[in-house]
């Protein structure tokens, strides 16, 4: 079954496609499906701020012209595999040089492109993504948990568990959360819309803030302790302002200072099949997408209504497009189910 808000595109049977260029740490790999953005800073204390409106009633940021339109996107999973669609290129997954299980996904600036990334460090390149460097032969005191591109794609971050950040490329070095003892894992990094700051959060819903990032309210702060739609999974800064999104594993997604909220799966009463693992805006803010661990895709966006009296209709204006969702086209395929996806990269 398919999870969106926006009607299913038709996916083709799978194809496969090699790659022989393996410099830079590229891999040969294949696309499992065809077609259909964090190191010393201060915490940040002041007053939560928390905002759950309904979606009907968001509207799309002022900022949402000038922002690219997602067209497709890939998903990764924990073994190497990537699944590609709507206009998301086919260009591979890592399955032919795994030494690591993969933690995440980044989009390229270019549409054509992107960068997976394992728990060990390594950072792979694909398409028309520019290798900047990985951790590969480094030690670490923890293993890497996510891959998050700059703001203009020509560099990423890589974070750690233990909320060690390590930058590549034009990536800025703002602070970690390394030295802290920590109440509960580092899940997720987002980058602020200026791109001179980000969030990190923690398992347990903990913000770290560094650089021009405003702390704006933690999980605990909402709910008076531990939330009761479980552990964090990712933060998604809104890329119009300030403020971000929290998403948790049972399907909740949380607005702190004035992100942007369209919605979630369990404010609209689903129970996603399995976990969600994370939560990404659209360039524009006028949307988001969350991601469970089976490949099914929640598509929420602004909306407003058209026309008066009982000839209106809501009409959707956000820029999260639902391309497909891995639910709703492995059995058609004739796949077995995935291991677990681990991140989404929108191509734009």
């Amino acid at each position: 079954m398919s999870h969106s808000v926006a009607d299913k595109v038709a996916v083709p049977l799978p194809t496969r496609a090699t790659r022989a260029n393996r410099q830079t740490r590229r891999s040969r790999g294949y696309r499992r499906l065809v077609p259909s953005a964090m190191l010393v800073g201060a915490v940040g204390v002041v007053a939560p701020q928390t905002m759950m409106t309904a979606p009907a009633a968001a509207t799309t940021p002022a900022a949402a012209t000038a922002a690219r339109v997602a067209t497709g996107y890939n998903l990764a999973d924990s073994a190497g595999g990537v699944y590609s669609f709507g206009a998301a290129p086919a260009l591979g997954g890592t399955q032919s040089e795994m030494t690591s299980p993969v933690v995440g996904i980044a989009p390229d600036s270019t549409g054509k492109g992107y960068w997976v990334a394992t728990a060990n460090g390594g950072v792979f390149s694909f398409g028309d993504a520019k290798f900047y460097g990985s951790l590969g032969g480094v030690t670490l005191k923890a293993p890497i948990v996510g891959i998050v591109a700059t703001n203009d794609g020509a560099g990423y971050y890589l974070v750690g568990a233990d909320g060690g950040v390590f930058t590549f490329g034009d990536a800025v070095f703002h602070g970690s959360a390394g030295a802290l003892t920590l109440a509960a894992p580092i899940v997720g990094l987002s980058v602020t819309a200026t791109g001179a700051g980000y969030y990190l959060v923690g398992a347990d819903g903990g913000v770290f803030t560094f650089g021009d990032a405003a702390f704006a309210g933690t999980l605990s702060s909402t709910f008076g302790g531990p939330s009761p739609d479980g552990p964090a999974v990712g933060i998604a800064a809104d890329p119009t302002g300030p403020g971000y999104l929290i998403a948790t594993a049972q399907g909740a997604i949380l607005s702190y200072g004035g992100a942007p909220f369209y919605g979630s799966p369990s404010l609209s009463g689903v129970t996603p099949a399995a976990p969600l693992v994370s939560v990404t805006y659209a360039p524009d803010g006028s949307g988001y997408w969350a991601v469970g661990a089976d490949g099914g895709i929640f598509a929420f966006n602004s909306s407003m209504t058209s026309g008066t009296g009982s000839s209106s209709t809501l009409v959707t204006t956000g820029h999260a497009g639902f391309f497909g969702s891995v639910p709703s086209v492995i059995g058609v395929a004739g796949l077995t189910n995935p291991d677990n996806v681990v991140g989404i990269a929108p191509t734009l």
